[in-house]
């Protein structure tokens, strides 16, 4: 449903809320005037477990509403400061819903609740017809929540000026549950599109925010790629990627995100693509260490290192490694490529594992070995391509060497044999590598 405002008649509202109102009092067999006002709109301090008319509409309709929403616009016209109301189109279909209409025209027409008088103003009104899903794109979404759990929902954009986001959780064994936001669509530049999803609009009373990319020509594309920020369930943020894969219509939409079938691809780009904020906040910076000991290992490895990687035919190819400060920045030097990133030392806290920055290197891996095999001389591991070569097996690393260090820049070939070096050198690349 589109989510936009309509104007409406303050009358009309009235008519359609005692309608409402006697429909729900029947249907429960219960006195309107028992219930307080957090009760009947279902906000505040209110009983989930006892009628109210934010249950019963979403009982009659299958889907949520704001009740604190439909309490603040009959305020607004108790308020009497205008003979018409803004309302929330999609709402104004749900209240015509549970009162057991079709649509507007079928409540203008017979409704006993409005005027005559009313009645004729009404009858050449076209919102049932502007409010049709025309020109609705419709989703299916993916993303990974805790990490691994691979969540779907149903993302509907409409006329890309509003959409909504039904996510689905299977808790009640068979049953789904849709947990749903609307929102507003806030274009970002020619190849993006960002959407804002408030918490008075969401049954999970909580805000997100979807950024989707999409190039260009946006109906033609099958898969569309994003992100969002929002907030689990315990209220911590939130971030992670999206996948939202177009469907045809609503109902194929409907197929396939209660299927349980799982595309595998989908599964293994998202997979650990979520990141979440702790809810406990740090006494002092130190607090966030994720280990202590881990910071101290960075410490312990800054400098500079100069090495061999042992090719084919014996070969010995320079290696240039540097941890540059206690953030684990650093660089890596092999041949004519160069390399630059950030160090994070493994779980184990055996390993410095480099992260380079380069997108044409994100392939190459390097890793430093934090015991050393003997004072300042280190054991590392990489994979590297440098041209047509693959660079794959150990390296021995020499740290603060100054000789060693002038040897190498002193030398611009590519390779070096063993009688470039020291007898000293040469018995450890033979010992270790």
């Amino acid at each position: 449903m589109n989510a936009r405002g309509i104007t409406v008649s303050n009358s009309l509202i009235i008519g359609l809320q005692k309608e409402l109102l006697a429909v729900f009092s029947k249907h429960y067999s219960i006195e309107i005037k028992t219930l307080t006002v957090f009760q009947l709109y279902g906000f505040g301090d209110f009983n989930a477990e006892r009628p109210s008319l934010k249950g019963f509409i979403t009982e009659i309709t299958g889907q949520w509403i704001n009740g604190k929403y439909l309490y603040n616009k009959i305020k607004e016209i108790d308020r009497g400061n205008s003979k018409y109301t803004k309302l929330r189109r999609d709402y104004l279909s749900l209240l015509l819903l549970a009162a057991g209409y079709n649509s507007y025209s079928d409540y203008i027409h017979n409704s006993t609740f409005i005027t005559e008088d009313i009645k004729e103003q009404e009858k050449g009104t076209n919102i049932d017809e502007n409010s049709s899903a025309i020109d609705a794109l419709y989703y299916v979404g993916y993303y990974i929540e805790n990490r691994q759990y691979f969540i779907k929902s149903k993302f509907t954009i409409y006329k890309m000026k509003t959409a909504s986001w039904e996510i689905l959780y299977w808790e009640r064994d068979s049953q789904p549950i849709f947990y749903t936001y609307f929102g507003k669509c806030v274009p970002t530049g020619e190849s993006a599109l960002s959407f804002y999803f408030s918490k008075e609009n969401s049954n999970l009373n909580k805000e997100c925010f979807v950024n989707i990319f999409f190039g260009n020509n946006m109906q033609t594309k099958p898969v569309l790629l994003g992100a969002y920020c929002g907030f689990n369930r315990n209220n911590s943020p939130v971030i992670g990627k999206l996948i939202f894969e177009q469907v045809q219509d609503k109902e194929a939409q409907e197929i396939k995100v209660k299927s349980n079938e799982v595309n595998p691809i989908f599964h293994h780009y998202l997979y650990s693509q979520r990141m979440e904020v702790e809810s406990i906040l740090p006494h002092k910076a130190s607090d966030l260490a994720i280990s202590p000991n881990r910071l101290e290992i960075v410490n312990f490895l800054i400098g500079e290192y100069c090495g061999f990687y042992l090719g084919d035919n014996n070969y010995l190819i320079p290696i240039y490694f540097k941890v540059l400060n206690s953030l684990g920045e650093l660089t890596l030097k092999i041949n004519n490529n160069n390399f630059k990133g950030i160090g994070r030392v493994n779980k184990t806290e055996n390993y410095l594992i480099s992260e380079f920055s380069e997108k044409n290197n994100s392939f190459s891996q390097f890793s430093i070995r934090v015991n050393p095999l003997e004072k300042d001389l280190f054991i590392s591991y990489m994979l590297v391509y440098s041209g047509a070569d693959v660079l794959n097996g150990k390296v021995l690393l020499w740290k603060n060497n100054n000789k060693l260090n002038a040897l190498l820049k002193n030398n611009k070939d590519f390779y070096l044999n063993f009688s470039d070096v020291d007898s000293f050198v040469e018995e450890k690349i033979k010992q270790y590598l």
